[in-house]
């Protein structure tokens, strides 16, 4: 009888509770624009109830049991909003209303507008969003190249191994197929496409977002970018005084970074500063923690890397709005050279990260392949909202940069790596295996080696020079430039059409040469060729000395003008975009050397013929959202492109020449996906076709590559051929998730599956002093080589502990081939069995975790703890076929990392 009067007792309770809970439910908005903020967290502080908003900025929180709450909203971008909320007993629901919140910067939504940052769930195409919050928890430690690579679709290698030396692939494309924006502003190099990672050292702490748009994209500018656009958007001036004080020490690319930020906050009359320092250096950082030779994790990879960053704001009115920002890192950096497997095996080398370049010199290590880079970009942006429905922003930026790369040479003026036999121990390598620079500084002045030279640079009133020419020396190869663009958009909205117009002017001037950086104990270099030609025949007998100009001496000019639409509609459930863009690109050569080669000395010298390309770019997309929790999209796009600047002269650092047999690159490429959203769940899932035809492959033949058939090429001459019309395919499939176990478990993960080929090879014909050749080269099959076309990866995010949050992930990695060049081929250096054997898959596994501190009410901290690698994973990122030998570039093993930082 008690346990059934117990039972039904206990079954009233359970009603009663059941009775007594509710609904809480909302909307969030921006404050000035009043657009839904899709995705707001939404959490009842201290309890387990949690959600975030949906494409409306609608929450809903049901099951709610009756009490006091505190409501905590937070979006990345904004101040966080807290209420205190009542849930009475007799409610079924709380309804909140609307719920604005501010942005917390200056600026952040105009930035984001010009910056073409595309709307999540909107906009069709394929995108990945990292903000701020997750760049400082999750991936602190890591520069932008490595960050990125945890999306679908991307692989990130570290090239030799040393700080700046990353590389990014999107789809199976290298850099120079791939779009880089700072706030909307172009940063790859205007010659040749690549993008340079050492000239941004820093630029990760100055991050506000990154967005990753995969494949053509809907940026609005007139970009030729086949894998995608990666979009980098700083922080903008901040609303609130404060500053933060951090440091953090570890054992990857670098072992210390301190840095120093601070926002003076919005004045009275609308003023706003923010700044942030920081000095990068691979000085030991750890007591007890061994000083690996002036490198990290590899020897003689050091680093000295400053940055710096400054925005500044001005609200004028409410119609105006002035905002500059300009961002620097001066670096000096030691870079490495990859040990061939050959030489591993046969010298018995086991550190995976060893640096085939490192040697000594006067008694100290010494790594002659060195960097120093000083490139700052700045813009001064206005923004005029003309009306609610008309804006006009425009951004005009500059760019200068001064930049050097030293490489060993020898007396032929080659490369010169040291031959890695055993029985030059002692001679040229040291007993541990490194380059010997005090027994190589000896050949350079050995007895009776003296040369005198009559006349040097061509001036008889010069008298003669006796002295020793060095036989290895080292080159410092200069690549300056002035950059200027103009950017301009003007955006109207007539009912649910989105229109928008603009133009992209850019102006720039590449200046290149090389210096004698070091002679080594001798006294000048000869400046000439390994044929025994002068680099420069308006100075016959000409002699360097260390600091002068010798090699070659140009500049290269581009100019750039666009114009570009765009116009997005938008229908009950249904939203189309159209973007059409056309651009003008001239290219100029400016020879300041006569070069006495014969290849060279009828074309080195003065201005060459400028060259101008008209191509233009089509991309359309539509996407249908049939309720708030389901999308789908399609999207096509054709684009034309011409040759880089460094592909269309036979060789620029010499000759006026135009390759020939070059096209424009043609592109097609067509995408489909699905996403789903609840308050749990965030899935994508696209699949891509991208085929890319009538590329350019540039290279040189020589007599022996036409075997007897070209005898008539002239010895050190070569014909300039380029392999036009290979082609190459592109396809795959890519998902990603995010999973809110609770409102503090999170389970994201992603995986992609690539197909990428080439497609067709090429024939090209040859005349030489009437001897003709076929040089042939059948690609049709061949993989594309470093990147990994199956990748994989799974994290976890925890914040369950108060004022904690700690997280792990697993990336995992197949299918790497290696990489070559289509000429490698042609000229039988290496076939398909080697290219398509491939190496292993790997994965690894970095945790991190942190805690927030706060001191006082202006006082408040966070330390900060990862370890990458951490089960120290020995694997191959990358392999490449280089001057006939394979290198394997190997992956770091485990390293870690601890940060402290102090907000005040």
């Amino acid at each position: 009888m008690k346990k059934l009067l117990l039972s039904i007792f206990l079954l009233f309770v359970l009603f009663e509770v059941q009775a007594q809970t509710g609904e809480i439910k909302g909307t969030i908005k921006d404050t000035e624009t009043e657009e839904p903020l899709i995705g707001a967290t939404v959490i009842l502080e201290n309890t387990r109830f949690g959600t975030t908003a949906d494409l409306q900025g609608e929450f809903t929180l049901p099951n709610v049991p009756s009490g006091n709450y505190t409501l905590k909203v937070s979006y990345v971008g904004y101040g966080t909003y807290t209420s205190n909320i009542e849930l009475s007993s007799t409610q079924t629901v709380l309804n909140l209303g609307v719920i604005t919140m501010e942005q917390s910067t200056v600026g952040l939504k105009e930035v984001s507008v010009f910056a073409s940052v595309v709307e999540d769930r909107k906009t069709p195409v394929a995108i990945s969003t990292i903000n701020a919050k997750e760049i400082s928890e999750r991936f602190s430690d890591l520069e932008i190249t490595d960050i990125v690579q945890n999306t679908p679709g991307v692989y990130s290698i570290q090239g030799s191994g040393g700080f700046g030396d990353n590389e990014v692939y999107i789809r199976g494309l290298d850099q120079t197929n791939v779009a880089f924006l700072v706030n909307g502003i172009p940063v790859n190099d205007m010659e040749n496409g690549r993008m340079y990672w050492s000239n941004f050292a820093g630029l990760s702490e100055v991050t506000r977002q990154t967005q990753v748009q995969r494949g053509l994209g809907a940026s609005k500018l007139a970009i030729n970018a086949i894998g995608g656009t990666v979009n980098m958007i700083t922080k903008p001036a901040e609303r609130k005084k404060g500053g933060q004080l951090s440091y953090q020490t570890g054992t990857g690319a670098w072992n210390q970074r301190t840095s120093f930020s601070y926002n003076t906050g919005q004045s009275n009359n609308g003023w706003a500063l923010s700044f942030q320092g920081s000095r990068t250096t691979s000085n030991s950082g750890l007591i007890g923690l061994q000083n690996k030779n002036q490198g990290t994790v590899v020897p003689g990879a050091f680093v000295d890397a400053w940055s710096y960053y400054l925005a500044v704001s001005k609200k004028i009115n409410k119609k105006h709005q002035i905002m500059f920002w300009g961002f620097g890192a001066p670096v000096n950096r030691g870079s490495a050279f990859v040990v061939d497997e050959a030489t591993r095996e046969e010298f018995g080398i086991t550190d995976p990260n060893a640096n085939g370049i490192l040697g000594t010199y006067q008694g100290e290590i010494y790594n002659v392949r060195q960097n120093k880079i000083n490139k700052p970009l700045m813009a001064m942006s206005h923004y005029w909202d003309i009306d609610k429905r008309t804006s006009v922003s425009t951004s005009l930026y500059f760019s200068f940069a001064d930049v050097y790369s030293v490489q060993p040479r020898d007396a032929e003026n080659s490369l010169f790596l040291p031959t890695r036999t055993k029985d030059m121990i002692g001679e040229e390598l040291t007993s541990d295996n490194l380059v010997n620079w005090d027994y190589l500084a000896a050949q350079n002045r050995l007895p009776g080696d003296e040369v005198t030279i009559p006349f040097p640079n061509g001036d008889i009133n010069t008298p003669e020079v006796t002295g020793f020419a060095s036989k290895y020396f080292a080159e410092a190869r200069y690549n300056n430039h002035n950059w200027i663009g103009l950017i301009s958009n003007f955006n109207k909205r007539i009912d649910n059409l989105n229109l928008l117009a603009g133009i992209d002017l850019r102006h720039y001037n590449g200046s290149h040469f090389a210096r004698v950086h070091e002679t080594f104990g001798g006294d000048f270099v000869m400046n000439r060729s390994n044929f025994g030609d002068n680099y420069n025949r308006l100075k016959p007998n000409n002699i360097a000395y260390q600091g002068d100009k010798f090699n070659y001496d140009y500049e290269g000019e581009v100019n750039w003008a666009a114009l570009f639409t765009q116009a997005e509609y938008t229908y009950d459930k249904f939203t189309a975009f159209l973007s059409l863009a056309g651009t003008n690109s001239y290219y100029t050569r400016y020879g300041k050397f006569w070069n006495d080669r014969p290849a060279f000395v009828d074309n080195s010298l003065g201005k060459s013929e400028t060259l101008n390309f008209f191509t233009y770019t089509a991309k359309s997309g539509v996407s249908y959202t049939p309720t708030n929790r389901h999308r789908v999209y399609v999207n096509v796009g054709y684009f034309i492109r011409p040759p880089f600047f460094a592909d269309v002269f036979a060789d620029a650092r010499y000759s006026n020449t135009v390759t020939n047999n070059f096209t424009l690159e043609k592109v097609a490429s067509a995408e489909v996906g699905y996403g789903y959203l609840s308050s749990k769940l965030r899935a994508n899932f696209n699949a891509y076709y991208t085929n890319w035809y009538d590329r350019n492959v540039p290279f040189n033949v020589t007599g022996g590559q036409g075997g007897d058939q070209l005898e008539g090429i002239d010895q050190g001459g070569f014909i300039p051929v380029n392999l036009g019309g290979i082609g190459s395919l592109y396809k795959g499939l890519e998902f990603d998730f995010t999973y809110n176990v609770l409102p503090s478990l999170e389970i994201n993960g992603y995986a992609s599956l690539g197909d990428w080929k080439y497609t067709s090879g090429s024939d090209v014909s040859v005349i030489a002093e009437g001897d003709t050749a076929i040089i042939s080269v059948d690609l049709a099959g061949f993989p594309v080589g470093t990147v990994a076309q199956t990748t994989a990866g799974l994290g976890l995010h925890y914040t369950g502990i108060r004022s904690m949050y700690m997280g792990a992930r697993m990336n995992y990695a197949d299918r790497i081939s290696v990489r070559f060049a289509p000429s490698d081929v042609a000229q039988g250096y290496i076939d398909a069995e080697q290219i398509q054997s491939g190496f292993g898959d790997y994965a690894t596994v970095d945790i991190y975790m942190g805690r927030y501190i706060n001191f006082s009410d202006e006082l408040s901290g966070r330390l900060s703890f990862s370890v990458q690698n951490i089960l120290d994973t020995e694997y191959i990122r990358w392999s490449s076929y280089f001057l006939n030998q394979f290198q394997n570039g190997y992956g770091y093993g485990r390293t870690y990392t601890i940060g402290l930082n102090v907000s005040f």
